[in-house]
């Protein structure tokens, strides 16, 4: 079972599911053993990892120093907070440097698609500390390679709803929007609604484990039948013939 959710969980993640695959790597990493099979724990816990930040979602610090995983993590470390700092000089760095142990832990084909995370990270931060910036300082800043491609990374990032800000391509400069309330828009809404689907997801899980074998019954009632038909079977002929008047005189 826990392999067939790992497996389930990386073909989602691939094909971009990254909701299902989540969920899935979660529940495997919760039935899985924790007395035995650490690779494979390890293996999973990677891909939990990598599946979560490509969902635009920071680990725990804590997942990366679990007994037995800290070595194994430690790349994906590096790669988190290259990420949550948004340099994706860095990023490209340490990607580069572990590229062969990322091809044989079969995640660098979802890793090489967290650049997008980084530059939306990237932007956030400049969003938050600045309210207008040139978009050749948002180059800079980011990495990237001119003004040009700063301002399709910006405008893409205004049109998917990631920054709230205004485009001057003459004067060539971002000015963001006055920050409005969190709790006004729909954000709350969907993150309670994540964590509402996960613990009845769980809840179902749960249900459905503690159910009795199907047919269980049948068994039971066989059984309690064949106890009869042998104690029928035992008594002599005088005895049958009580017990049939005994129900004769009753029906009467």
């Amino acid at each position: 079972m826990c392999r067939y959710m790992f497996y389930s969980g990386r073909i989602q993640a691939l094909r971009l599911e990254y909701t299902k695959a989540f969920s899935n790597l979660s529940q495997c990493l919760r039935k899985a053993p924790t007395n035995t099979g650490l690779g494979f724990r390890t293996a999973a816990q990677r891909l939990l990892v990598v599946v979560q930040l490509l969902m635009g979602e920071i680990p725990d610090r804590h997942v990366f120093f679990t007994k037995g995983m800290q070595t194994e993590l430690a790349p994906y470390l590096a790669i988190t907070q290259a990420v949550r700092r948004g340099d994706l000089a860095v990023f490209n760095s340490v990607v580069s440097e572990q590229a062969s142990l990322l091809q044989k832990d079969n995640t660098y084909t979802l890793i090489s698609r967290l650049a997008h995370q980084v530059v939306k990270a990237g932007l956030r931060k400049l969003h938050m500390s600045y309210s207008r910036l040139s978009l050749q300082d948002v180059a800079d800043r980011l990495g990237l390679p001119s003004a040009k491609s700063a301002e399709f990374v910006v405008a893409k990032a205004v049109r998917d709803g990631v920054l709230d800000a205004t485009i001057h391509h003459k004067e060539g400069y971002v000015q963001s929007h006055d920050l409005v309330d969190v709790y006004a828009t729909k954000e709350p809404t969907e993150a309670f609604h994540r964590r509402i689907a996960y613990c009845l997801t769980t809840h179902n899980d749960a249900v459905r484990g503690m159910r009795y074998p199907p047919d269980a019954y049948k068994k039971q009632l066989e059984a309690s039948r064949g106890n009869r038909r042998k104690r029928n079977d035992d008594k002599t002929d005088e005895e049958k013939a009580q017990e049939i008047e005994d129900e004769l005189e009753e029906d009467y």
